[in-house]
């Protein structure tokens, strides 16, 4: 006769619900994006709230007060944290005037130059302007234009140079069939055939930001409109310094750059040039 032993049912370990979020701080966070980035979220941080929070709990964090410790030590996630806060959206050939007469202001010096995007967002205004520099002649070798951003997958997205029909919408077919090759994800760009390109992940309020030679243009269009009036004055000194003599700085239409004595506003768009510049300043 054979006996056999009743199984007994194992009893599953109950889950432990997670805590309460704990939403204090949240004027203590936005606070500390704004020294980091400039940034001023206080207009919408009703909104950005339960962002936030997901955010946090995404990562087994449950209070604004864990969040902001972990961010002050941790690079990787102050880097995620940067992004989702970010703003990203624009297309090729926007505000064209400025593009073209920043090109044209190189080639009245001789054509050789170094042109700053900041911020470059996903790419299209730098390839913008190597576009327009080919198609006015500026010899490849003479030109470097480098775009920065703080958010980093703009820049993995400006890298990998694959852009949808949304981003192309104002080009014309003659002007897409040199640049781009079309394929079932989007339009991959032609980078072989433009000047120096160079894309980088910076903070224009980190130390490291001054430590680029001096450009003869700064592109810097539609990012001072996130800036409160501190920041925006903190932002074209920081520019200045890194202008060559009479160099120029492009801001976008909404930016409402300071007045200060560092540059003079010119009669086309929005265009600032410098008067009297140190470069030991």
């Amino acid at each position: 006769m054979f006996f056999f032993k009743k199984k007994v049912q194992e009893s599953t370990p109950k889950k432990v619900p997670p805590p309460p979020f704990d939403s204090a701080n949240l004027d203590v966070l936005i606070s500390y994006v704004e020294t980091y980035s400039g940034v001023n979220l206080v207009p919408k941080k009703d909104i950005l709230k339960q962002r936030f929070v997901m955010f946090c709990e995404q990562r087994s964090i449950y209070s604004f007060t864990a969040l902001l410790e972990k961010l002050k030590a941790d690079s990787s996630l102050r880097q995620d944290f940067i992004n989702l806060v970010t703003v990203n959206e624009t297309y090729f050939m926007r505000e064209t005037i400025q593009l073209e007469d920043s090109i044209e202001f190189l080639k009245n010096r001789g054509g050789n130059g170094r042109i700053l995007s900041a911020p470059c967002a996903s790419g299209e205004e730098v390839y913008s302007l190597a576009m327009i520099a080919k198609e006015s002649n500026v010899p490849s070798h003479s030109l470097q234009i480098i775009g920065i951003d703080i958010n980093s997958e703009a820049i993995q997205k400006a890298k990998l140079g694959l852009f949808s029909e949304r981003s192309l919408h104002k080009l014309d077919a003659n002007q897409k069939s040199p640049y781009f090759s079309q394929t079932t994800n989007g339009y991959n760009i032609k980078t072989s055939q433009f000047c120096q390109i160079e894309f980088q992940v910076c903070n224009i309020f980190d130390g490291e930001f001054l430590r680029f030679s001096p450009f003869d243009v700064i592109f810097s269009r539609n990012m001072m409109i996130y800036f409160d009036e501190e920041y925006k004055r903190q932002t074209v000194e920081r520019f200045h310094r890194l202008l060559k003599p009479s160099g120029r700085l492009y801001a976008g239409h909404a930016d409402l750059v300071p007045t200060t004595a560092l540059f003079k506003k010119q009669s086309k768009g929005d265009l600032h040039t410098t008067k009297k510049f140190n470069p030991k300043s």
